[in-house]
């Protein structure tokens, strides 16, 4: 493959691919590093444990807004307006939990000039903030390294005996909650094997386990604990309502034939958490009404137990770092088209940020030329997973063609869409889009108190911040 670089006046060198079936030339940043660093420095601080996870505790997720607002008043971006101007509506997704309008709430008192970058909205949400202690025979066991509470856990306190019914001889979800039910569990944790259950439960086997946990009784048995041979993460989502009785995943310090656990664990179900996404834009220079709109959520999981939190360096600290670096580059290069940028809250929480907006948005959709969603993409990235539905194909190629210009492409995975980030409503509901999620050596530690800034790589920015502006540019 032959390249051609020709020298431009100022901080943009022109990239040709002549080897690679297209003679586009494509801008490459000469200043790159000064965007590397700055993505690097936010990244850095909005994943400090001094954000608390950037949820609810500690006011971890309005600590971050408040940081994005301040970086992008610095870089003198507007706040996204209103030109619909409707009364906000209530936003319940297919899979439940309900986003309402709502004031200030926490942001009480904020100056007017930061407040009106922020879309307010409320939303259930169980929380684990407190004591998080399990031990196992007397043997303490530590969170996120040996177990993990479900997210839909109610909370427990007490000793327990350990019961081992086995789910071979159980055809069913419904039969072996029917045998749990029985009664002959009663003050009891009864020990399930996850694998055996997984495949007695076939396909969408998270859903269906919430199911299972919905129909026991907690006067008939005290709680489950599934035995996994891997770890696994904390939650898939934060859950907007308790289940009857706890549940644990335990991979480690659970023998064979263990006879009791002890167990402290606060939870608390917050019927009104409030939750506030942050939105702004840079208006075009030649043709503002059409819109690019830029996507990742600030919001994490904060705790698993008063010590235990989950600082989310790469989910997602990583994407607002891209939005913000971005953001400088277009504030000093001014785009023809308008650029939008939509740092969502609540992603945790089944997508019910970016429901809302969705359902509240600022101006039409149908001016919504193309998103782009950044979310988790700070891995070392030995692979690039995309989403993109059949109105976004059109930029997909775009996109893969100005990714074969560099030295060292990105190893492109079509994945299908589905509901794990905050492109989905708006792909399902076909809006031309991409979703960008990089995996390579820290998949592993996804949703555990080891996605530190410590463990992130900062290798795939230069290609990901470059090929957004040249799609932006051509597109």
């Amino acid at each position: 493959m032959k390249r051609t670089l020709i020298m431009l006046a100022g901080a943009i060198t022109i990239l040709s691919c002549t080897g690679c079936g297209s003679n586009e030339m494509y801008k490459r940043i000469d200043d790159i590093e000064q965007y590397r660093a700055y993505y690097n420095e936010t990244l850095k601080e909005l994943s400090d444990p001094s954000y608390h996870g950037r949820s609810n505790y500690g006011d971890g997720n309005i600590k971050a807004a408040l940081y994005i607002i301040g970086e992008l008043q610095k870089m003198g971006i507007e706040p996204m307006m209103d030109e619909i101007g409707a009364e906000p509506q209530e936003a319940t997704p297919p899979f439940k939990g309900t986003a309402k309008p709502c004031g200030p709430m926490r942001f009480e008192g904020t100056p007017d000039d930061q407040m009106a970058y922020l879309q307010h909205y409320s939303l259930p949400m169980n929380v684990m903030r407190g004591a998080m202690e399990v031990s196992i025979d007397g043997n303490e066991l530590v969170p996120a390294v040996d177990f993990v509470a479900k997210e839909f856990s109610p909370a427990c306190k007490g000793e327990f005996k350990l019961a081992y019914p086995g789910v071979e001889k159980y055809t069913s979800v419904q039969e072996l909650a029917n045998h749990l039910n029985s009664g002959i569990y009663k003050n009891q944790f009864v020990v399930i094997e996850w694998e055996p259950y997984k495949e007695k439960i076939g396909t969408n086997y998270f859903e269906r386990y919430r199911e299972f946990m919905d129909m026991l009784q907690p006067d008939k048995v005290a709680g489950i604990i599934y035995r996994s041979e891997t770890q696994l993460p904390y939650f898939k989502a934060r859950s907007y309502y308790v289940t009857p009785v706890p549940a644990f995943f335990i991979w480690n310090g659970l023998a064979e034939g263990a006879k009791k656990i002890s167990v402290n664990m606060d939870c608390e179900l917050i019927e009104c958490h409030d939750a506030h996404n942050v939105l702004a834009s840079i208006k075009g220079t030649k043709y503002p009404e059409k819109r690019y709109l830029l996507m990742g959520h600030f919001d994490h999981l904060g705790y698993m137990g008063i010590d235990n939190v989950h600082p989310g360096a790469n989910d997602n600290a990583s994407g607002p770092g891209m939005m913000l670096a971005l953001a400088k580059y277009f504030s000093a290069n001014p785009p023809e088209c308008t650029i939008d940028f939509a740092f969502f809250d609540a992603e945790e929480c089944n997508l019910l940020g970016s429901y809302y907006y969705k359902c509240n948005p600022r101006y039409p959709q149908e001016n919504i030329r193309y998103i782009l969603n950044y979310d988790m993409v700070a891995d070392s990235p030995e692979s690039i997973y995309l989403q993109v539905p059949e109105e976004g194909m059109a930029g997909y190629e775009l996109i893969r063609k100005i990714n074969n210009s560099f030295d060292e492409p990105f190893n492109f995975i079509m994945a299908d869409i589905v509901d794990d980030s905050d492109n989905y409503f708006f792909a399902i509901d076909g809006v031309p889009s991409i979703y960008f999620h990089s995996e390579g050596k820290f998949k592993d530690i996804y949703h555990t108190p080891f996605d530190t800034y410590d463990n992130i790589s900062d290798e795939g920015f230069e290609r990901l911040f470059t090929l957004t502006i040249n799609f932006i540019d051509k597109y």
